[in-house]
């Protein structure tokens, strides 16, 4: 089954840029590479506390799909789908797939978490869809961790699912049917505003990503603790232990 011809960071970068251009504070955020290579955190020149007030915190964890394109393949020889173009996208196993519990716990908590997979099939539909500024609305497929339940932890799991399609199906031994909670990101635009928050209130979330014990790594964990505002110590961990990218998301208007 072949990957798209792009990486998983080229993928995750041209998404996260796009995304801090058009709705993050000030067109950017620092994520965890940046808050590690400094030593003090006065000398990072970012006002954290700006991004906090009224925006929402968001974590993404990226992956890139397989493109299938085999009329052979299970999900199209069983008849669930009429043919070739799909999409899979695998979950990680480790652990018990110990990352994916991981996810689904920080989003239970009341957090606004996603799996963001490519729908694309390679890296020229990559640069048409980042130089025209549809990445997250047609190059990217959103999940939520809390609608993806595992009927075991002892199998192969993945979703396959066609861009733009309001169902995914969850493969492992049998491929079930099921709604997709957001098709794309018209869907998901007006959730972000909802979970929008004060700054006290953002403060107060990320504080409580940072004391949760799942997943913790003692030396993220130490390296996080090396800087006191608690949005880049979330930042630290989400990227460490979870693989995950924090970012805050502000409607165009308001920045």
């Amino acid at each position: 089954m072949p990957w798209p011809d792009l990486s998983e960071l080229t993928f995750g970068f041209s998404f996260l840029r796009e995304f801090e251009q058009s709705y993050a504070p000030s067109g950017t955020f620092p994520k965890a590479p940046d808050f590690i290579s400094q030593y003090d955190e006065a000398t990072l020149g970012y006002d954290v506390n700006a991004w906090l007030d009224n925006s929402t915190p968001v974590f993404f964890q990226f992956k890139r799909s397989f493109v299938v394109r085999s009329s052979q393949a299970k999900e199209i020889t069983v008849g669930h789908f009429a043919g070739p173009i799909l999409y899979r996208m695998h979950l990680r196993r480790k652990n018990d797939y110990a990352q994916h519990r991981a996810l689904q716990d920080l989003e239970t908590s009341g957090n606004a978490v996603f799996y963001i997979t490519s729908q694309i099939e390679s890296s020229v539909e990559l640069t048409v869809a980042y130089t025209s500024g549809t990445v997250l609305d047609q190059a990217a497929a959103w999940f939520s961790p809390l609608e993806i339940n595992l009927p075991n932890l002892t199998e192969d799991h993945w979703l396959s699912f066609r861009a733009g399609d309001p169902t995914y199906r969850l493969y492992s031994e049998e491929g079930f049917a099921h709604e997709r909670k957001y098709q794309n990101w018209s869907d998901v635009n007006p959730s972000l505003l909802a979970r929008r928050g004060s700054s006290d209130q953002n403060l107060a979330a990320l504080s409580q990503v940072v004391s949760r014990p799942s997943g913790r790594d003692h030396e993220a964990t130490r390296l996080a603790r090396r800087f006191e505002h608690p949005a880049i110590q979330a930042s630290i961990l989400a990227f460490l232990t979870l693989d995950t990218q924090l970012t805050f998301f502000k409607a165009k208007s308001e920045d």
